[in-house]
């Protein structure tokens, strides 16, 4: 990279604020370019043979979620980000610096081949956003210089191996634009049972975890019979609801002096297979009835029955062809929609019926 103090020598060129700095050996240029200007700056890397390429194929549909992120933001007011985009740039930089620092001005020919080979879809996204909204964008692009393809690739390869993307549960948990995820946060940390038994950073708990049940699993079953619009129910009937959970599980009794793994390899109400299906049993029942004649018929099943008897209910075995594998020694769970259904139909029976079955019926 050369340094410019005073004049440029290029006659066609781009110039835009930016800093500069080391990565080990590889110099790197860090600068704001408007999102208006991205696209005559970006080359495509999106044509030919993946081993001629430094990125893999353009994703139509991640470039819509990004594009619709940005759009979702602007409307709505609210704040949103945009992390770097990473690429290389094939012909020489100049680089005048302001005073004696590593802050300045760059600049580099129009006719430059800038590729990326990180943020491909972030920069679609954008683009896409800037043909239909006025938005002034301020896009941070990250610069290397000259770099041959196998090094561009190997860049590729270590950004997507080395960065490893945040479980679905904590994302939900943090994403303020979830109505559903933050009215969840909101009810199961002020409830004692679910505040001790929800693990909120994980989709599957882990083993030796203390926790007995996903947020994730939880906000999925719940968005199965929150409704929409005016059919909303009220963040007080979710609470109720997910209380007559409680109560049907014996989860209070359960989890004393028992390891959640352990209990697991032969009960299932706390697999998420089966917190969905009482999210689509439930989603079934408000179709001919109301929220308190759901929780009270649950609160008397609750009440009429042994703890123990709700357990053997939930046994692993007993559930064979339905949400679980019983033709091996140690049955297991099947996790499917179409298991998590199957699995709804019987708790919708056994909540109408008022009864448990009893035995290998169970």
């Amino acid at each position: 990279m050369s340094k410019a103090p005073t004049k440029s020598s290029m006659t066609h060129f781009f110039e835009f604020p930016a800093s500069y700095g080391f990565q080990g050996d590889t110099q790197i240029l860090l600068m704001s370019v408007p999102g208006r200007t991205l696209t005559r700056v970006l080359a495509s890397d999106n044509f030919g043979h993946a081993l001629e390429r430094s990125q893999r194929e353009i994703n139509k549909a991640r470039v819509k979620k990004f594009y619709n992120y940005l759009v979702e933001s602007t409307e709505k007011g609210l704040p949103f980000i945009i992390p770097p985009l990473v690429g290389n740039c094939d012909s020489d930089i100049e680089f005048e610096p302001f005073g004696n620092t590593n802050v300045g001005v760059v600049r580099f020919p129009m006719d430059a081949e800038i590729l990326l080979f990180d943020g491909q879809h972030r920069a679609a996204g954008i683009e896409e956003f800037c043909h239909s909204y006025s938005s002034l964008l301020a896009v941070p692009l990250m610069l290397t210089q000259k770099l041959p393809l196998k090094i561009r690739q190997q860049f590729f390869s270590d950004i997507n191996n080395n960065v490893s993307k945040p479980a679905a549960a904590i994302n939900m948990v943090y994403d303020g634009r979830d109505d559903v995820a933050q009215m969840m946060v909101s009810f199961l940390r002020k409830n004692d049972t679910f505040a001790l038994i929800t693990d909120f950073e994980h989709n599957v708990v882990p083993s030796k975890s203390s926790y007995w049940v996903s947020f994730k699993a939880l906000c999925d079953a719940t968005s199965k019979f929150i409704g929409e619009g005016d059919k909303k129910l009220a963040a007080e009937d979710i609470e109720s609801i997910w209380q007559s959970w409680v109560n049907l599980t014996a989860i209070d009794d359960v989890r004393v002096g028992t390891n959640q793994s352990d209990y697991k390899k032969d009960y299932l109400q706390f697999h998420a297979v089966m917190i969905n299906a009482f999210g689509f049993a439930v989603q079934r029942l408000l179709q001919d009835r109301s929220v308190s004649d759901i929780t009270q018929l649950m609160d008397n099943l609750s009440i009429t029955t042994d703890t123990a008897d709700r357990e053997d209910f939930f046994l692993i075995k007993n559930w064979g062809g339905i949400c679980a594998n019983v033709d091996k020694e140690r049955p297991t769970v099947m996790a499917s929609v179409v298991a998590q259904k199957a699995a709804a139909d019987r708790l919708v029976e056994v909540i109408k019926g008022q009864s448990l079955p009893q035995g290998e019926k169970a």
